[in-house]
């Protein structure tokens, strides 16, 4: 840990610092008396009790002078820097704290429940399940605190599968499986699968947001309960289906059939975690593990980019109102495996 010194000095050194071209990156430093933090810290409601406040300013300093230098090396080459980075509320976080929410994960080697994935037809060239069926679809917020991804991803996948076919057209409960699913690791090393797993293996309801709450304040997983009432019925999956190792094409024909894609993905970079808009090429990672949804896929008019439309569970002040585009590449699979619900249950 950098003493506070160290931790000015280096403040000081990216403030004059020069980048390509010769320029130097200047972005007035807050403090924590200035209007922007106060507005930062109410906007995403932040309160200071691990690390002092004055810490949480030095990152929030420290990191938007990279966003401020990256975005002008997007606005000088936006032919190969195809993304924007944006502050948001991972932005007065260490880099290294960031990285450690998202734990590398292993994956059982078998899915007991999972069925063979369903025929489909040759994809369109482009879709998004979103805009074709006109769905009403609530970007989730998982906070900073639980490594909860895999069940955001799981719920919002069912809710979105369920809306398609018209089964339900309610908000999923993440925290339902967080608590329910989460077997102790429900905040930490948890995979997709096991919620997937416990709604069709054991046939387990998932109950709606409304009456099986969301808390992305808990940095551990609470006690599984059953609602005393219900204001709507819980949706019931019969089947999932689970895809190693797939191509492009594969994912292309699944989402196109409206099934969408729970994928692992690794989010340990910077540039993911302060990621604002574009065409999003990762960088070098850390080795992390993270779940999203898969929703869409198209080409991009700008950089004629091809992409993956992919819905996250940051909120909406990240990314491209909570959705990330991906460039799509055949030598750089997505992800290592593919999750979808294929059938529900009475």
């Amino acid at each position: 840990m950098y003493g506070v010194k160290e931790l000015y000095a280096v403040l000081l050194l990216t403030t004059i610092c020069s980048f390509e071209f010769g320029d130097t990156v200047i972005v007035p430093a807050l403090t924590i008396n200035s209007a922007e933090w106060k507005s930062y810290v109410s906007t995403y409601g932040k309160t200071y009790t691990t690390i002092p406040e004055s810490y949480a300013v030095f990152y929030y300093n420290y990191n938007n002078r990279l966003i401020t230098a990256h975005n002008l090396q997007a606005d000088r080459n936006p032919n190969t820097v195809t993304y924007r980075l944006g502050v948001n509320q991972f932005t007065d976080m260490r880099f290294i704290h960031f990285k450690a929410l998202f734990p590398k994960t292993t994956l059982p080697t078998t899915a007991p429940s999972a069925t063979t994935p369903p025929t489909v037809q040759t994809a369109a060239a482009s879709f998004d399940i979103i805009t074709e069926l006109q769905l009403t679809i609530t970007v989730e917020d998982q906070g900073t605190v639980c490594n909860s991804g895999w069940a955001y991803a799981t719920a919002k996948a069912v809710e979105i599968y369920a809306a398609s076919l018209m089964v339900s057209t309610e908000r999923l409960s993440a925290q339902n499986l967080i608590d329910c699913a989460g077997s102790g690791i429900g905040c930490t090393r948890q995979v997709a699968q096991t919620a997937f797993e416990y709604l069709v293996g054991y046939a387990q309801p998932l109950h709606s947001v409304t009456d099986y709450p969301d808390n992305n304040k808990l940095a551990t997983q609470g006690m599984c309960v059953t609602p005393t009432s219900t204001t709507s019925t819980p949706v019931t999956l019969a089947s999932y289906s689970r895809v190693d190792n797939p191509d492009d094409d594969m994912i292309m024909q699944y989402v196109s059939a409206l099934f969408p894609v729970v994928i692992e993905y690794d989010p340990t970079s910077f540039d993911f975690m302060e990621y604002k808009s574009g065409i999003f090429q990762q960088p070098h990672t850390k080795g992390g593990s993270h779940y999203m949804v898969v929703v869409g896929y198209g080409t991009d008019t700008t950089t004629n980019l091809n992409y993956w439309l992919v819905l996250n569970s940051f909120g909406t002040t990240w990314g491209e109102d909570g959705y990330i585009r991906i460039i799509r590449q055949s030598n750089k699979p997505l992800t290592t495996v593919a999750l979808f619900p294929t059938s529900f249950g009475p």
